[in-house]
């Protein structure tokens, strides 16, 4: 008995030491502790504790590795989302300002005309200091963006939800039709200004102010609108003299031609829509645009029976929309802009999901072309804003100017214009987005300016782009092989010069390359900067942390003669608030840059307009007997008094008493950023008799 507890304990004994050999590998605590059992009386608690702390430690193990797996695979997952989207908002929407005090304003601007001179005697010198540490940029080329990865087809599931959903509005809706203007021989031409509307943000209401601004712009640069000096001297408690300094410096004298505002609205933004997802139309309704429901040109994914949930007669527009087919179906099997082997079938309808600010919805703009009850269209975004009549422009589109005075551009792709006939589309490039710049390098249209003659031949034949789907993703060399790799490449900035310079027939159209400084005026820089994104040219460069390079946008070797950031407001007839920032975002401009004058010049411009719509919308309503002539003109241009309510009136005034620079934010800024911006009240509507 004693001779087999003895072989009992040195087995115990062993046993006990070979665990804790083994366990003193993960933990020396273990080691200690199976050290302290050795009575024979314990021997089964000691291996049922044993046991239990080797399937602990395996489980905490276990668990260990599968975080770390996990967390690698958020890393991929996270560099990967964050590669697309820096794709997809290449370049000329990453011009981004650093983030800047606002007390450092003040100084900057008393120094910057010493700073420019010292710059310009630096540059004349080619002694233009650069960082030594430049800020890098990689780029994850977007033809990597497969959506057959797992994780990516949720993309895929919401663009064909979303696309069936737009063509089932259409199940029972048709668009609406235009009643064409009063045409006399002493009226002149009516011109349609257009905007889109894509998706109701109300809690950015900023970009609604925008239209509200834009439309105004339009107005008081239009036939028609009588100067606000005029409107107001009968009034006995209008000082004019004190609102007169805040009002805009250019422009307000009206124009040649009449104007009708138009805004294309999207389904998912349909005023028809009940809450606040149709509040943003709704409200541009209350003010003078008047809405147009328009289908896509051809559904973005094939129309599935399964989202129908109509049990009415279809409508014509329904019917055509699934007769067209959706993009792409008509691809070729072969040559440059096939389907490449391996390639996802959906890959460029989910691009084009996701394409440039509005995705696929951003080509609603294509429907300006099919505003022919009018001679000419324009398209404007939101945050534009018009400084002077375009009246000579419209003259020499309408083939009435035959003079060359309108600001044209002389740059590597601009075709000769022959003013003696009618100009067909008249556009601003965007050299910004080009990537990797040279004279032979594709440029997109930009996209927030458009002026063309409607036409729906040239309509359909965007239609047949869109089915025959030809853009050529790997590598991406755009449509037809030819327009691509630049922002907005897939939908309207690509689709543009795709069809003027390659699908329309030679000598069919004349278009014309406006001068972008004076035409959607941008502030923006010629020269490529040391940083990832365009910036303006930095007065001092080693305090900015980048410069500029001697590489021009457009490929020239000399682009002095377009450097819009050193044009003058008034010297600009139109102006876009991209690189400037929106005003809406109480923007202090570019700080630091050669732009910085200009972009405030063209910010007070916008805040002045703003003031006098505010007091024009509380003007009281025109005397019917002094009003005489075309009763739409007598409509739009007297449509005035939408501030009847003494408590709008006093909420309108103390929505001025901003302390951010009065005289160049006119009371509507507290601070910059959007939380410090104080919005346009909505109007009380008409006043009744």
């Amino acid at each position: 008995m004693v001779k087999s507890k003895m072989i009992h304990r040195r087995r115990a004994t062993a046993s006990s030491s070979s665990v804790a050999d083994g366990s003193s590998r993960l933990n020396g605590a273990f080691n200690r502790s199976f050290h302290n059992f050795g009575s024979s009386e314990t021997t089964s608690r000691r291996r049922h504790f044993k046991q239990f702390d080797l399937w602990a430690a395996s489980l905490c193990l276990l668990v260990c590795l599968v975080v770390q797996l996990e967390f690698l695979a958020y890393q991929t997952l996270f560099k990967s989302d964050r590669s697309i989207k820096v794709d997809n908002n290449s370049e000329v929407h990453g011009v981004q300002s650093m983030t800047r005090r606002q007390d450092g304003l003040a100084a900057v601007l008393s120094s910057n005309k010493q700073q420019e001179q010292q710059r310009q005697q630096d540059e004349d010198r080619n002694e233009v200091s650069i960082p030594a540490n430049q800020p890098t940029s990689s780029h994850k080329s977007s033809q990597s963006y497969e959506p057959t990865n797992g994780y990516k087809r949720w993309r895929v599931k919401e663009a064909i939800d979303r696309s069936n959903a737009n063509s089932q509005f259409w199940n029972g809706f048709e668009p609406e039709k235009i009643s064409p203007p009063t045409d006399s021989d002493d009226l002149p031409p009516v011109i349609a200004y257009v905007t889109t509307l894509t998706k109701c943000s109300v809690k950015k209401r900023g970009s609604l102010d925008g239209a509200a601004v834009l439309l105004h712009s339009i107005r008081r640069n239009s036939w028609g609108w009588t100067p606000m000096q005029e409107q107001s001297s009968s009034l006995p408690d209008f000082d004019y003299e004190t609102a007169a300094t805040a009002w805009p410096k250019y422009g307000g004298r009206g124009g040649r031609y009449r104007y009708r505002a138009y805004v294309i609205v999207d389904p998912m933004a349909s005023p028809n829509i009940q809450g606040r997802v149709g509040d943003c139309a709704r409200y541009m309704q209350s003010i003078g645009w008047t809405v147009l429901h328009r289908p896509p040109l051809v559904p973005l994914f094939e129309i599935d029976p399964k989202y129908n949930k109509n049990d009415a007669q279809p409508s014509v527009t329904f019917d055509d929309l699934q007769r067209y087919g959706y993009v792409g179906v008509q691809r070729p099997k072969t040559g440059e802009t096939a389907l490449k082997p391996g390639e996802h079938p959906n890959k460029l309808r989910l691009m084009m999901h996701n394409d440039g600010c509005c995705g696929y919805n951003e080509l609603l703009k294509l429907h300006v072309y099919g505003l022919v009850e009018h001679p000419l269209a324009v398209h404007f975004d939101f945050d534009s804003l018009v400084l002077r009549p375009m009246d000579d422009l419209f003259d020499a589109m309408l083939g009435k100017q035959t003079a060359t005075s309108i600001p044209i551009a002389k740059l590597p792709h601009s075709k000769p214009v022959d003013f003696s006939k009618p100009i067909d589309a008249a556009f601003t490039r965007d050299y910004n987005s080009v990537k990797h710049p040279t004279l032979n390098s594709p440029v997109g249209y930009q996209g927030g300016f458009l002026a063309v003659r409607p036409s729906l031949a040239v309509l359909e034949r965007y239609r047949k782009i869109l089915q025959r789907g030809e853009f050529a993703l790997n590598p991406r060399t755009g449509w037809g092989g030819r327009h691509g790799n630049f922002y907005g490449d897939l939908t309207f900035q690509g689709i543009l010069p795709y069809y003027y310079e390659d699908i329309a027939p030679p000598g069919e159209h004349n278009e014309l390359e406006l001068d972008r400084c004076v035409f959607n005026q941008m502030a923006d820089n010629p020269r490529q900067s040391t940083y990832k994104f365009p910036r303006a040219t930095p007065i001092d460069p080693k305090v900015m942390g980048f410069g500029d390079t001697k590489r021009c946008r457009d490929g020239r070797k000399d682009c002095s003669d377009t450097d819009c950031q050193r044009t003058h407001p008034k010297d600009s007839i139109t102006a876009h608030f991209t690189f400037c920032k929106k005003p809406w975002d109480c923007s202090i401009g570019l700080p630091g840059t050669v732009a910085l004058e200009t972009c405030l010049g063209l910010l007070s411009e916008w805040y002045g307009v703003r003031r006098e719509l505010e007091d024009w919308w509380m003007l009281p309503p025109a005397d019917p007997d002094e009003i005489s002539g075309d009763y739409e003109e007598v409509r739009l241009n007297n449509q005035r008094s939408f501030y009847w309510n003494q408590r709008t009136i006093n909420r309108v005034m103390e929505k001025r008493q901003g302390v951010m620079d009065p005289d160049l934010y006119r009371g509507y800024c507290d601070a910059t950023g959007s939380e410090a911006y104080h919005n346009l009240m909505g109007p009380d509507g008409l006043k009744a008799d």
